[in-house]
C-alpha cells in the first residue's frame, strides 16, 4: 500500500491549523481536490485554477506528466476556491502556485522533496507518532480512499487517479484480500 492516506478528520484539523499559511493551505486543499501526483501538482500555475476574470475555476483538467493523458474534469471544492480567492487573486496568471521563500530568485515551484517534508511536518503537528508512514502521496490518496470506502467503486477511483488498471488502483489505495473478504462476510444473499 505504500504511504498512508490522510483521513477526513486529519484534513479538517489541518485546515484549521494551517489557516493563514499560504503555501500550506494551497497544498492541502488543491492536493486533496485534484488528486494529482506531486510532480504534476507542484507545476500548476495560477491560470490552471483561475479564469482571466480572476474568479476561481470550479473544475480543472490537467495534463499528467507521467502518462501524458489529461485528468478528468476535477471539481474544486469550496475550500479550494476560497483558498484560490484569498491567496492567488494578485498573482500573475503564468506564475507557479506553490512557491517557496526563494521563488522570487528561482522562479520555480518548491520541490517534490520539500512537499514531502511539509506533509511530514503536518503529521508531526497532528501528533502522529510514525510520520514516516506519510508523504506527498498521502495527500493524493486522501480523496480516492474516502470515495472508495463510501462507494466500493474501484473503477471510478481508477479513472479519477488516471491509472490504467484496477489492479494498480487496488494496490495503490490498499485494497487487500482481507478487506475484500470483509465485504463478502457482510453481504448475505
Amino acid at each position: 500500500m505504500g504511504k498512508k492516506p490522510l483521513n477526513e478528520q486529519q484534513v479538517k484539523i489541518l485546515r484549521k491549523m494551517l489557516a493563514g499559511r499560504r503555501l500550506h493551505t494551497l497544498l492541502l486543499n488543491l492536493g486533496v481536490d485534484t488528486m494529482l501526483r506531486a510532480s504534476d501538482l507542484l507545476k500548476l500555475k495560477t491560470k490552471d485554477v483561475m479564469h482571466e476574470s480572476r474568479e476561481p475555476k470550479t473544475e480543472v483538467k490537467i495534463k499528467q506528466k507521467k502518462t501524458g493523458k489529461h485528468t478528468l474534469l476535477m471539481p474544486l471544492s469550496e475550500n479550494s476556491r476560497d483558498t484560490i480567492r484569498k491567496y492567488l487573486i494578485d498573482t500573475n496568471m503564468d506564475d507557479y502556485i506553490f512557491t517557496g521563500q526563494l521563488s522570487h530568485l528561482t522562479r520555480e515551484p518548491i520541490s517534490v522533496k520539500q512537499y514531502g517534508r511539509i506533509v511530514k511536518g503536518w503529521m508531526k503537528m497532528l501528533g502522529v507518532e510514525d510520520i514516516d508512514q506519510y508523504a506527498s502521496h498521502s495527500v493524493r490518496k486522501c480523496k480516492p480512499t474516502i470515495i472508495f470506502n463510501q462507494t466500493r467503486n474501484i473503477d471510478a477511483v481508477r479513472r479519477l487517479l488516471g491509472q490504467s488498471s484496477v489492479t494498480a488502483t487496488s494496490s495503490y489505495i490498499g485494497v487487500t484480500d482481507n478487506s475484500a473478504l470483509e465485504l463478502a462476510r457482510n453481504i448475505n444473499v
